[in-house]
Formats: C-alpha cells, structure tokens, sequence
C-alpha cells in the first residue's frame, strides 16, 4: 500500500471557493489536490523541474522535442493519438509548454473521465514509447517550428541577447532546436530523448496538480493509484554557479537591425535571483514606481516630449541566479533622434526614485491592492488554475502555492536600495533596436544583425548628467492613489436576484433566463443591465459602444477611427493611471460597427470613473506631433503585416473577401497616405455624427445607477442622435463550388486555407456545423500535421460571420508548395467523409456532448459573463437564448443526418472559398 510522506493544507483567501491539499508521495512526488464543488471539469498538471536550460550542448533544444513526443504513445497506450482522441471525446484539450528551467503539461476533461484520463496522463510520463518513427517525423515539426520564426522579431532579439551573454552560462543555448541540432551523432537523438527522460521526468524533480470535483479523498485515491509508482529518481542537476554576464557584456551599447520597421529602446540591468524574494515583490515594487505613467513620471515627461509611445519596467528575463530589469521603450521618430536625452532622464528618474520612492506608504498600497487581489481573485478555468499552481509548486514553499504569487510581506529597505544602485550607467546593457541601427555581427540561428561595444567613460559621464533645464523635467514619485477602493463589500441586492442567481448557479448554467434586462432609456441610447447575484464581488463591467453608420463606409473612414481610438486610449491612460494601478481598467477599440469603451474592475468609483471618461473623451484635442506620431506607427504596422505570418494575412483577406466593413492592412495604410492633421480633423466629425449608443452595465452596478449612466451619456455626448441609418452587417453569400483567391506573400512559408460557408443562419445549419468542426478538427491536424508534416500551423475551426456559420481550414508550411496543400486538404476531406460515415455510435454521441459542453457550460468568471452578454447583445440583438436553441438542436442530431450534411456542405454542394499565395 502506498503511503503519504508529507501532507499541510497551504494558506488561501477565505473567499476562495477551492479546498486545497498539498501531499509529498512516498517516493518525492510534490502533489496538491484542488476541489472545487462547482466545475463540470477536472483538469491535471504536470511540471518538470527541467527545461531548455538543462539540454546537452550537444543536443540543444531536446527538452522543447521531447515536449513535443511526450503525448504521442506510451508502452501502455501506444498509439500516437490515443491521447488526443480520448481528451477530444471527453470534451477536454491539453497542451504542453517548456521553458528555461521547467516544462508543463495539462489536461482538462469531463469529470465523470478523470479517473481513466489521469491513468493515460500518467503512462505518457512513466513509460513513453518515443517511437523512432514519431522522433523522425517530430523532428521535421521542431524544423518547421524554427523557420517559420526565422523572422520573428522576438526570436532575433532573444538569439541576440543569449549571443551577447556568457557563453558559459545555460541561457546562452538555443532553445528551440532544430534539424541540425537535434541531429543523430555518435549517439542517436533517441538515445539522448530517453537519457533525458530518464534523468529528469522523475517523482522527486516534478510536481502534480489535480483539480475537479471530486473530493479531495476522490482526488488523492486518484494521485496515488497513478504516479505512487513513478521511479523516484533525484531532484534536478544543479545548474552552472556562473554569471549571466561577464564584465564585457555590461556597460555596453548593443544595435539591432530589425527586419520590420521598430524603433525601441532597452535599459537592461543585471540583478541577482529574484525567487527569494517573493514574500516580498522588492523588484516588482521598483517596477510599480519606475513604471508609472502618472504625472511627474519618466513616462509622463518622455510622452510630453513626443519621444515615446509607451514604456514599461521590470519586464525581463528571471532565472535561478539571475534577474535582467528593462525599462523597455517604444520611441518615435523625434524620440530616436534624442536618445542620449531619454536614457539621460531614465537614470535621472532613478535616482529620484532612489532618493524619495522608498517608502512604508508606497509599499503599502501596493500591498493593499494585491490583498484585494488575493481577496477576490478572478475565476479562471479549473485546467488554467492546475497549470499555474503546478508552476508555484516548483517556486514556493509547500504553504505558499496557492498564496505566494499574493503576499507582500514587508517592504525590505536595504534591499530595494542595493537594487536601485545597480541601475547605473556601468551596470546597463543600452540595447536599439531600429532599421538604420550599425551593425557588423549576425546570430549563428535566426541571421539577426547586431553590434556591441562599451561605453566609454565619456558617454558614461554624460549620461549621469540630468536632462537639460530647459526641458523641465520635474519629476516626483506617485502620490497617494486617490481611486484606491473604499468599499470593498458588493451592494445589497434584491432577493428574488439572489434566488434566480442560485438557481442558475445549481444548474451550471447562465443561460437558463438570468439574463440583463432591456431597460427604458433616453432616445439613440440602448441599456442593458444586471446585478450579478451569483458573483458576489465588488467589481463591475461596463460596455459602451457608439454604433457609427459612417465608421467603416470606407477604409479611410476605419482607419481614422482606429487612429482615433489609439489617440484617445493614450490620453485616458495618461490621466487616468492611477485608476488602472486601482484596478480599474479601461480599453478603447474599434469594432465593424463603431467604437467601444469597456471599464471593468473594482465598482466602488467606477461610475464616477465613467463619466470622467467620456468627459475626456469628448474634449479629446490631440496635438499635431502626437496624431503623426500614431497615424505614422499604425501605418508601419499595416505595411509590415506580409512580414508576418502568412496564415495571419490570409485570415484577413478572408474576412474581406466576405465581410462588409472588412479591410486589408494594405488598403488601410493605403487610406492615410495622404490624410495630415487637418483632414483628419475635418474628417473626424462626420465619421462621429448619427451615433446610436449601446450601453450594458454589469456586476455590481444598481439599476438606478445603471440608468443614471444612461441619461447622462445622451445628454453629454453630442454625437447621440436618434437611429437615422442601420449599420451595416453583411456577408458576401458565395455561390456553389470553390472561389480561388491569391495574395502577395513576402514570407518564405507558403499559406493555404479553404473555407466552407454555410448556407443560412438557422439553427439546423448551426447546430450542423459546430459538430462537423469537432469530428473534423482532431483528424485534420493529427492528419495533416502530425503524420505528414505539412507545416507546423495547421487547424480548423468553426468560423461564424454575423451569424452564417463556416468550417475553416489553413496550413501553412516551408515544405510544400499551395497546390500540394490543396491537394492533401481535399485527399483528407474525402477520407474524412468517408470515415464519418463509418464512425461509432460512442464517437458521435461524444462528439454531441463537446458540443453541448461548449455551449453550455457557465462562465468561470464575472468577466467571462461580462464577455458573453456583450457578445449577445452586439453579436445577436440581445438573444441570450441563442446557444440554448442550438444546444437542443444539437442534442436532436442523427448520424445519418451529420454524414448527410458533411457530404453536401464539404463536396457535393460546397460553397467555399480558397485563398493561398501563387494559388494555381
């Protein structure tokens, strides 16, 4: 009989609705046991003390590939989608990750599966097959995985840093891998997969998570009778005591030449581990402060100079011996032409920081505000919440797995001042990256262009020396936070909301009638309103949109909104920051039918918060060197859009090709060529005019306050009118066979997809659709890419536009030219038919109970909610029933009448749409 060696139960909020358990099994293994009453899944994480850090030199990237092989077989389970198939008939997913110094894998499953999903889970790690024919074809996969990022900004500038880091050190190594390095030797890869596993994917270096309803006995019977027999092995090799960098890769100055048009700035300082400290957050605190945006803030003075777009601080890579700091910053134009001066008042403000930001008060708030964090965390799906706490059991102390990521104990002086004294000129690596940046080096993998050098003492005394006088730089650091929250309770609520909100709680389900009602509104304006009474948090959301007619007329008209939006969000988060350091948060965007502002978080002031918003909003007058700033950043960004991913264009083409309203990146940055300040401010008025306004206020948020808001926006915003003009929401219907569409493709991947639309909105052709995609996607991707290697990214799924469902399938490969895509797409699709014709009674009603999991399953949070109100409401005119209709039309579909289905809508009657770039 198996035996416990260790067993606590870790601290957690007492608002928590988990149970929780941490046990060590007799043979090391660190596992925690969550239940929760409520969740219609389980979920299971697994996480290895081991990652890219830990690969041979000889076999860089060998923990990313056996990630990759890990689910494909066991002794027990043999077959390579064995795995797959029973997550997918379980209505579940999984996934896998790795990183510097751990990798992570995570299930999630219908809970009456667990049991049978976990004995499967368990084989993958104690007995992998790792079959040599799996190894060949995955390492074609880790392959495309590699090109298809070969220009992937982020990649290059990472493979820079590692080149100019000590070479000694494990982060200098390639983590990916690829064909060349994942190569057989004098020792087969094989060989070097299984020496891996067998040194690292044992009990005493991982950690488990189990996660369900089950009870916490349930889930312990469950831990033990699969991973008691886990070989024990030892706790992780120690990593090399070297330093991240040696003296000549600080107080230096490295250029990169990036691909794409960018213009950024790092400050990178080099601290000591920061894993020690997490009872504290000492960097986390510098971050807050260093980071800030309100006024007297670096970031305050660098924007009203009109050199930055934004700037963020404490980012950076941490590790077990190391901590890298950035002040990472975006720069415009006129920001690159005075750097030295933007480094100069970087290193000003840190000394200000130095000398007046240490301070108990300081400390204190932001410690109030993660204990409000910690007190009313947001719900996150149970497999999310497995994954993240498997991760904290490699960090903390048995005790702070679920809290550590919360607590702030005590702010330690000394230790704050030691790390602000490392942010020096003779500390800093000063990395450019920007298009005419010199360079004379390139990395060994991805061809990034770089040049370093030391500063010299020269340029290390310039920038001590503050920023001139007559630029104004008063700097201070953040005064007491005036939206902090006061009312930290929900307000009271009617009891027959409290009665529906358990009723629908016993169901799992929102969408049995708890809904917002429609209430009585000024003229141009729509409001919608609930009081969530099965959240009971003092927290709100509130969606605003101003339905324009004029918005998305034309691509000019779409850009300006959007340029409009990126100015406006600017202006909100300059003056309202302190808000958003509150926990209040806002977001500006455009959508096909106007604009919208949602404001979620904290509800004590968030009312008052709203009106300030749209006062500012209303009065919003940018400045001529600001609106260049952002039309020439938006610009570069729709130009560069063929540099990205081929498969991303192609999605956007798509909904161009078919959607109203729906422009190409290049149609867009064509618009603005010519549009200077005045004609925007000539343009903007009209775009505005005819506004009808959408407003749902949900959470904790009265009626009456609910009305309030309203009353007030008709008569606050002059652009309210009564409806003159619908906007506009239609599909392009395509006729019967395939639609060839070619685009201009400036990657050296090849793009295909074809999309199949259905042929009306009715809930048959739905319902249809939705589990077409579910029986479709597993055997496509497992298909296409996981036995042919096609490419790396290649999926299905389900794809509605305004209400007419499609099937969409893409590939996009460095291997195979669009013709021979299309060509295996249409080979699978007729396997596929045939298949499904053939396909068991317990496959199909499986594939029918993913689906109504989907659609029915209740939302994990308030914002989740929030989301799915809003979507009905925009989306659907306010019909919340949707997904209950559809879910009963899917529980009424046969076999013969799917098979019947599939066959007309992906063969004999397609409507569809091939879009690839050199499509012949």
């Amino acid at each position: 009989m198996h035996t416990i060696k260790a067993q606590l139960t870790p601290e957690s909020s007492a608002t928590d609705s988990h149970s929780y358990r941490w046990l060590q099994l007799e043979n090391g293994l660190r596992v925690l046991l969550v239940h929760n009453a409520s969740s219609k899944q389980s979920a299971a994480s697994f996480a290895v003390n081991a990652g890219h850090f830990h690969d041979p030199i000889e076999a860089q990237g060998i923990a990313h590939f056996l990630e990759h092989l890990i689910f494909l077989g066991s002794a027990s389970y043999p077959e390579a989608d064995a795995f797959a198939n029973r997550i997918n008939n379980s209505s579940g997913h999984f996934n896998a990750w790795t990183g510097t110094e751990h990798s992570n894998y995570y299930f999630a499953c219908a809970a009456n599966d667990f049991s049978d999903c976990v004995k499967h889970f368990s084989s993958l790690f104690k007995e992998p097959l790792l079959k040599q024919e799996w190894v060949n074809k995955e390492r074609q996969s880790i392959e495309a995985e590699y090109r298809l990022k070969l220009k992937d900004e982020l990649r290059r500038l990472y493979e820079v840093h590692k080149t100019t880091a000590n070479p000694a050190h494990p982060f200098a190594k390639f983590s990916v891998g690829n064909a060349e390095t994942l190569a057989d030797t004098n020792i087969t890869i094989r060989d070097r997969l299984e020496d891996f596993h067998q040194t690292f994917y044992v009990a005493n270096n991982a950690a488990l998570v189990l996660a369900g309803p089950q009870s916490l006995s349930e889930l312990q019977d469950i831990a033990l009778a699969q991973f008691a027999d886990m070989r024990a092995g030892e706790a992780a090799i120690t990593l090399p005591a070297v330093p991240i960098y040696q003296e000549q890769h600080k107080s230096c100055q490295i250029y990169v030449r990036p691909i794409k048009q960018a213009n950024r700035l790092i400050l990178t300082f080099p601290l000591d581990e920061i894993n020690s400290d997490y009872l504290h957050k000492t960097t986390s605190f510098l971050a807050h402060l260093l980071g800030h945006e309100g006024s007297g803030s670096l970031c305050y003075f660098l924007r009203q100079q009109h050199w930055i777009q934004e700037l963020s601080a404490g980012g950076g890579m941490s590790g077990y011996n190391f901590k890298d700091f950035h002040l990472n910053i975006q720069l415009t134009d006129l920001g690159a032409e005075n750097i030295q001066h933007v480094v100069q008042a970087c290193f000003q403000y840190i000394r200000v920081v130095a000398a007046e930001g240490i301070q108990n008060a300081l400390y204190n708030e932001r410690k109030q505000m993660m204990a409000l964090a910690y007190q009313f965390p947001e719900a996150i799906q149970t497999v999310e919440l497995a994954s993240q706490l498997a991760i904290n059991m490699l960090h903390y102390a048995p005790e702070h797995v679920v809290s550590g990521d919360y607590r702030m104990d005590g702010l330690r002086d000394d230790l704050a001042r030691v790390t602000l004294s490392k942010m020096v000129p003779e500390n800093a690596r000063i990395t450019l990256i920007h298009p005419q940046a010199p360079v004379n080096q390139k990395t060994q993998y991805y061809g990034a262009e770089y040049k370093i050098e030391p500063l010299s003492s020269e340029q290390l005394s310039i920038l001590k020396q503050p920023v001139p006088k007559t630029l104004q730089a008063n700097f201070q650091v953040p005064a007491t936070n005036p939206y902090t929250p006061k009312r930290i309770v929900p307000l009271p609520i009617a009891e027959q909301l409290q009665s529906e909100a358990t009723a629908v709680q016993n169901q799992q389900c929102e969408r049995t009638g708890y809904y917002p009602n429609k209430l009585s509104s000024p003229a141009g304006v729509t409001l919608w309103h609930l009081q969530d009474a099965h959240f009971r948090e003092p927290q709100a959301h509130i969606y605003l949109s101003l339905q324009l007619p004029l918005a998305n007329a034309s691509a000019r008209n779409h850009a300006i909104s959007r340029i409009w939006c990126e100015l406006g969000q600017e202006l909100l988060s300059e003056q309202f920051y302190d808000a958003e350091v509150a926990g209040m948060h806002f977001n500006l965007y455009p959508q096909q039918s106007g604009i919208t502002l949602h404001l979620s978080g904290f509800s004590d002031r968030q009312p008052a918060l709203f009106k300030d918003l749209m006062r500012s909003l209303a009065a919003l007058r940018s400045s001529k060197q600001h609106f260049h700033t952002v039309r020439q950043q938006l610009q570069r960004n729709w130009q560069a859009i063929h540099q990205n991913k081929p498969i991303n264009h192609l999605f956007s083409l798509l909904h161009h090709q078919l959607q109203h309203g729906a422009y190409t990146a290049q149609q867009l940055a064509d618009s603005i060529v010519d549009l200077d300040f005045e004609h925007y401010c000539d343009l903007l008025p009209g775009m505005l005019r005819d506004a009808q306004a959408i407003i749902l206020a949900h959470g904790d948020i009265e009626q009456e306050t609910a009305g309030e808001l309203a009353t007030w926006v008709a008569q606050t915003l002059p652009v309210i009118a009564e409806p003159k003009a619908k906007v506009s929401r239609s599909v392009k219907r395509l006729n019967s066979g395939v639609q060839t569409v070619p685009f201009l493709n400036e990657h050296s991947d090849h793009a295909f997809a074809l999309f199949f639309q259905g042929q009306n909105t009715g809930l048959h052709e739905k319902a249809h659709f939705l589990v077409l995609n579910h029986l479709f996607s597993a055997r496509f991707f497992h298909s296409l890419r996981t036995e042919q290697q096609m490419g790396y990214l290649v999926g299905s799924s389900y794809l509605p536009m305004h209400g007419l469902p499609g099937l969409l399938c893409y590939v996009q490969s460095p291997n195979y030219a669009p013709a021979d895509i299309s060509a295996a797409v249409e080979d699978f699709i007729t396997q596929f038919l045939a298949q499904l014709a053939t396909l068991s009674t317990a496959d199909f009603v499986n594939a029918q109970k993913a689906v109504l999991h989907h659609l029915t399953d209740s939302a994990p949070s308030m914002r989740v909610r929030a989301q799915r109100y809003w979507s009905s409401v925009i989306n659907n005119r306010g019909d919340f029933e949707l997904a209950n209709r559809v879910a009963e039309t899917v529980r009424n579909i046969t076999h013969a009448e799917l098979v019947a289905f599939a066959t007309l809508r992906l063969q004999s009657e397609r409507c569809a749409m091939a879009l690839a770039d050199n499509l012949v």
